[in-house]
């Protein structure tokens, strides 16, 4: 008799699947949490497992790994999720994370009877027909790059060949251009029995499995070899990985009396490879939140818009998972059980090294200023109210991963500034300042414009061409701690009020906690920090005196000052430029290097078309 298993939150969606599938003469058991569904199948084996609104519990499409892999003898289920979403994409992407399919529901007879028994069928014949499986051996050989020996054969836990050749196809469709393939062989003295190397093998697939994420695979071939495929891996992580597996296996009992090589490549999959002009790969969030009705929600939205989404109830379960796991984004609950949002990103900068810090946007039932200012505190990019409004979710998790990602570009791309061409560094800083720009409606090319007026204050000041180019980049990048900064509050309409004032205060202290990582152009934060200084010592965040304020910055103040009068702005329009110039004269000593300002006055003199403002 078949046996099917079906997990859901819901006693009426297990009723009714049971209700269906018994009339085929299956026996059917029925889990209410995803816990206790685990913890059955290390014991259990059933034919086919059905997982509905559970599937958040467990790490949402990416449970289906975890799933397979809590089997107690190692052997592949399939597995079908059950949902109330319809649309393509859930099915592509469940079938994508190693599903069997999908159904809708409420459970339709006929349809989940023909997934149920489609499902079956493909399994049962690949596990019975051994000759159907090796059919597909030259191909498969060809695709891993000639590491296979065909008289052995290739197996996932030595059953379900057809499964994972399937499989292996849609991690190389889902994945391309961000995976690594490593082959792994345990060398053995020649007197070691063939019975004694079946158990080591054995213990190193099991360290494997232990050591290996969700969207990893693992195909073990013969003479003594194991295949991975671990999609996106970056080029300075993977040799991480292969020491990681290596040195835990020579703790091991058979540590010693074996050894292991690798051999790395670069999966060779069609498309084009993850550059600055465009991404291959799925953005990927993880969705913390002890309310798997949140989960269930923000997981289908963002799924839709085909981003990877992985689903943790906890905090203690965040700092656990990102060990060994770099999303592109955390959207982060602030009211939570043992450990609230706040105490979690707390201890979340703490682990993570310098440099692999991971964008956090905190998710919200409330609108507490105090919760806000906290939260912007200890770094989040932004917030976002629950329930969700797909489009807000959608929009915001984009742009902040796309700015977090220039931001990553630029460092890197600035770091081969010296090795490459200073064009290219120029193009991403000024795509990262068009990036900046783009967050305030009123402001659009106001980066470019400070930093051209502050190129040619220097020019006529005597720099040289070498420092007024480097005068120029700190000048694109002088509000770039505006990342910060909410969007309502950068283009609310009107006055801001104090707290809303504090808030944009805080750039430039941003601007120089992102810039001064770069260490290959130091003087790149001199600019955001000190643009807001005065010259009588009122300006913030350090109120800095006089010559204390370093000359650049000097620059920058009196060139940024000059364009925002002569640009829109929310509450106005653009200033005359008689107004624009008795400003300038009358901070001259005050708000500004009374040097500067004077040659600024130069510049508007020589301007009699009053060409040099917002067109």
């Amino acid at each position: 008799m078949v046996w099917i298993v079906v997990a859901d939150n819901s006693v009426a969606n297990i009723r009714a699947a049971g209700q269906i599938l018994c009339r085929h003469q299956m026996r059917v058991t029925g889990m209410k949490t995803g816990e206790t569904l685990l913890d059955f199948l290390k014991t259990n084996h059933p034919d086919l497992i059905l997982v509905g609104s559970v599937v958040w519990e467990l790490g949402g499409f990416e449970a289906v790994a975890s799933i397979k892999r809590s089997v107690g003898d190692g052997r592949e289920i399939p597995v079908i999720l059950m949902t109330d979403q319809g649309e393509q994409e859930f099915y592509d992407h469940a079938q994508a994370m190693g599903a069997a399919g999908a159904v809708k529901k409420p459970l339709d007879t006929d349809t989940l009877t023909e997934r149920v028994l489609e499902a079956l069928k493909l399994n049962g014949n690949h596990l019975a027909d051994e000759e159907l499986a090796r059919n597909n051996l030259e191909e498969i050989a060809s695709m891993l790059e000639g590491h296979n020996d065909s008289s052995n054969g290739m197996w996932m836990g030595k059953e379900a060949f057809g499964n994972v050749y399937r499989h292996m196809l849609r991690y190389l469709e889902r994945y391309h251009g961000s995976a690594f393939q490593v082959l792994f062989t345990v060398e053995m003295p020649k007197e070691i029995t063939s019975a004694r190397q079946e158990e080591i093998m054995a213990q190193f697939r099991r360290q494997l499995q232990h050591t290996l994420r969700n969207s990893d695979m693992m195909l073990e071939m013969g003479n003594n070899q194991v295949f991975l495929l671990l999609p996106e891996v970056g080029e300075a992580d993977i040799g991480h990985v292969v020491t990681r597996v290596i040195d835990e296996w020579k703790r091991t009992e058979f540590g010693h009396i074996t050894d292991i090589t690798s051999e790395v490549r670069q999966a060779k999959i069609g498309g084009e490879k993850e550059g600055s002009s465009g991404r291959n790969r799925a953005d990927w969030v993880v969705v913390v939140d002890d309310d798997v009705t949140n989960l269930k929600m923000a997981g289908h939205i963002l799924s839709k818009e085909h981003m990877r989404v992985t689903a943790l109830k906890s905090g203690r379960a965040l700092l656990d998972y990102v060990r060994d796991n770099r999303p592109d984004l955390i959207l982060l609950d602030i009211r939570m059980p043992e450990m609230d949002g706040f105490e979690t990103m707390s201890l979340l900068k703490a682990q993570l090294p310098p440099g692999q810090e991971i964008p956090v946007i905190f998710l919200t039932g409330d609108e507490s200023a105090e919760s806000e200012t906290r939260g912007l505190r200890l770094g989040a990019r932004d917030f976002i109210k629950k329930p969700f409004v797909p489009d807000v979710l959608t929009l915001r998790v984009k742009h902040t991963i796309e700015l977090v990602r220039l931001q990553k570009n630029l460092a890197e791309e600035v770091a081969l500034k010296t090795q490459e061409n200073e064009s290219l560094s120029l193009h991403i800083v000024q795509t990262l300042a068009e990036a900046i720009d783009a967050k305030d409606t009123y402001t659009n090319g106001h980066s470019g414009r400070v930093a051209e007026y502050s190129r040619e204050i220097a020019r006529r000041y005597g720099y040289t061409k070498k420092r007024q180019d480097e005068i120029y980049m700190i000048g694109l990048l002088h509000d770039v701690g505006k990342i910060g900064v909410p969007d309502a509050v950068i283009n609310k309409p009107g006055k801001l009020d104090d707290e809303e004032y504090e808030l944009i205060k805080k750039h430039p202290v941003l601007g120089d906690r992102i810039l001064s990582r770069i260490r290959e152009m130091p003087k790149l934060a001199i600019g955001a920090r000190w643009h807001h200084e005065r010259f009588d010592g009122k300006g913030y965040p350090d109120g800095l005196v006089g010559r204390n304020i370093l000359e650049e910055a000097r620059i920058i103040a009196v060139a940024d000052a000059y364009d925002a009068m002569s640009s829109r702005r929310s509450y106005r329009g653009i200033l005359s430029q008689e107004l624009v110039r008795q400003e300038i004269e009358e901070g001259k000593g005050t708000q500004f290097d009374p040097v500067f300002a004077d040659i600024m006055l130069e510049m508007i003199d020589e301007d009699s078309d009053y060409e040099m403002r917002e067109v």
